[in-house]
């Protein structure tokens, strides 16, 4: 048998075609890149179908992809420039539709929804998943930050001290005992990123640990800014603030003046208890901008008249500083929401996506799109519920048991983390939610609470579920090419969703083409229907053909290279039968 393999891949090779592996779902990509003289080093978030790297422009290298982790490569010169390229094809994910349902009510979607396909890139069995108290999520995902690809996650002491807690083990998830409030950090592979171990991290500030372990909520949600520095929020009465947080998470400092967060401000603070953080710019740079949602802060702290605007979104134009600063905010919009808020992200192009989770709340929507400058509600959740189920009275907002928002990079979909642990997807269309297509992915076990959820640079779902106790990262589906390029001065990043026509059988790995690549994927077991005659036949008679000749006359190939593989398939069919009767 291995010798007929071999046999197959001497055939491949030999035809200049690079061999795949057999199909893993996730959108793989390479991660913290760092180059050092001539030596490039990068992590591989998931096995990739086809790894390679490029030099100068030139034809591709290829590497091993078939695993995940740490991968390196050599430069001819210090000057070179390269491109890395993760090849991956899903047959399954969010973006995919099982045919079932997933019924509504309850801690989910108020109605009923066509569910997604479930496909974990993160492993279950490890113990650097399991969390006790997990809060917010968030990923570095510029390619120039040193910290690209890492996720940090925010976990209370869940109010016990010293803070100590052991998560008991259930089914394939194993037990781990945690210990303090504070950060933890994985690289995209699921590996400690800093071998910080079972112990958050909580740097001081100002003398004192930035978190407390008095409270559920500190720390909050986070956000990683585009220079890789990590943004804190934290909604404890007692603690209330927003920290910066480096990279290593050693160091930190106060962004806003003061802690706490009453209901009643101390003369001068300017701000409260903060359920969520989004960042633009760097002190570095001169430009640092701090948005914040905050449960306790009105413009009459500031002279102003409202007495009754908290839960707004603020700007805190900080500039280079410096930190904590007293600078006073500016109100962007509170978008009428009358109730407290949960959580806020940006779009691509500047659109606000704010969230109050209410569970059970009549007529209360749960999510606002507002417009760039803040000035006009775009869309709101109750409404577009209304419309779609063509009740113009309906008191229940179909997200109303949503609990976390977040937007994909790209700004094509809305991710919200259910009460229930499960994750709603939603079609962007111009930046507003496309309700009518919903679809949620059924995690398990469904037990509350959700708790946050974040994209990440490749558009996979990173999700945190104290209920679950668990941090999970869902895949797309579907093709994708991942590229992580250096031009001699900065690194790029870009993903390439490729769409396989309608009508082009033998493309088994949804390239576009069929060739040597779809052959192997078949030897493998990752066609239709797995080492049947009947998949073979079809790539043999539209092996040449691809998206661009689909309409058109079939170039055909050398008929010798068909031949060749054709009859090492042969050779393995009747092999593979022989053994079955065995």
């Amino acid at each position: 048998m291995k010798h007929r393999i071999k046999l197959v891949a001497a055939a491949v090779a030999a035809s200049g075609v690079a061999a795949i592996a057999s199909p893993a779902f996730a959108v793989s990509y390479a991660s913290n890149v760092t180059k050092t003289g001539t030596t490039v080093n990068f992590i591989l978030n998931s096995p990739a179908d086809i790894l390679s790297y490029s030099i100068n422009g030139g034809a591709p290298i290829t590497l091993d992809g078939t695993t995940k982790g740490a991968k390196t490569f050599n430069l001819t010169s210090a000057s070179d420039t390269f491109s890395i390229i993760a090849d991956r094809t899903d047959a399954t994910g969010y973006t995919k539709l099982t045919g079932n349902t997933v019924a509504g009510g309850g801690n989910a979607l108020f109605t009923a929804s066509p569910e997604a396909g479930l496909t974990t890139i993160s492993d279950d069995t490890s113990v650097l998943n399991r969390f006790s108290n997990p809060r917010g999520v968030s990923i570095s995902n510029n390619p120039n930050a040193p910290n690209f690809g890492t996720v940090y996650i925010a976990s209370s002491a869940g109010t016990v001290t010293p803070g100590t807690q052991t998560i008991a083990a259930s089914g394939v998830y194993p037990a781990r005992t945690v210990t303090g409030s504070g950060l933890y950090a994985l690289r995209s592979d699921g590996s400690d990123a800093y071998g910080q171990g079972d112990a958050a991290k909580n740097p001081m500030v100002d003398g004192f640990p930035a978190w407390v372990d008095s409270s559920n909520n500190s720390p909050f949600r986070n956000y990683v800014a585009a220079d890789g520095t990590v943004y804190v929020s934290d909604f404890s009465d007692a603690n209330g603030s927003i920290i910066a947080v480096q990279p290593d998470m050693n160091s930190a400092a106060a962004v806003l003046a003061g802690f706490g967060g009453p209901t009643t401000l101390p003369v001068g603070q300017n701000h409260g208890s903060t359920q969520a953080v989004y960042v633009e710019g760097s002190t570095a740079a001169g430009n640092l901008k701090v948005y914040t949602l905050d449960e306790d802060l009105t413009s009459a702290q500031f002279g102003g008249a409202s007495t009754t605007d908290q839960n707004s979104i603020w700007e805190y134009n900080i500039g280079s500083g410096p930190l904590s600063s007293t600078v006073t905010p500016t109100r962007i919009t509170d978008a009428g929401i009358p109730l407290a808020t949960s959580d806020m992200q940006r779009g691509a192009d500047g659109k606000w996506y704010v969230m109050q989770t209410r569970n059970g709340a009549l007529n209360s929507p749960t999510l606002y799109v507002v417009s760039a400058d803040g000035s006009t509600v775009l869309f709101n959740s109750l409404d577009a519920t209304r419309t779609l189920t063509a009740n113009p009275t309906a008191d229940r907002d179909i997200l109303q048991y949503c609990n976390g928002v977040a937007i994909s990079p790209d700004q094509k979909w809305m991710a919200m983390i259910l009460n229930i642990g499960d994750v709603a997807v939603i079609p962007l269309i111009d930046g507003i939610p496309d309700l009518a297509n919903k679809a949620v992915v059924s995690t398990t076990p469904d037990i509350i609470s959700g708790r946050d959820i974040a994209f990440d640079a490749a558009g996979n779902i990173h999700y945190l579920s104290s209920g679950q106790a668990l941090y999970r990262v869902l895949a797309p589906g579907g093709h994708s090419i991942a590229t992580t390029t250096w031009n001699g001065t900065s690194y790029a990043f870009n993903v390439q969703n490729i769409t396989t026509p309608v009508g082009l059988p033998g493309d088994f790995n949804s390239d576009s083409k069929v060739d040597g690549a779809d052959f192997l994927l078949w030897q493998r077991g990752g066609s239709p229907t797995p080492l049947s005659q009947a998949d073979l036949d079809t790539w043999k008679a539209n092996f040449g053909t691809s998206a661009a000749t689909v309409a058109a006359s079939a170039v055909p190939e050398p008929a010798s290279f068909v031949s060749g593989l054709t009859a090492a398939a042969f050779g393995m069919l009747a092999l593979r039968r022989r053994q079955a009767k065995k």
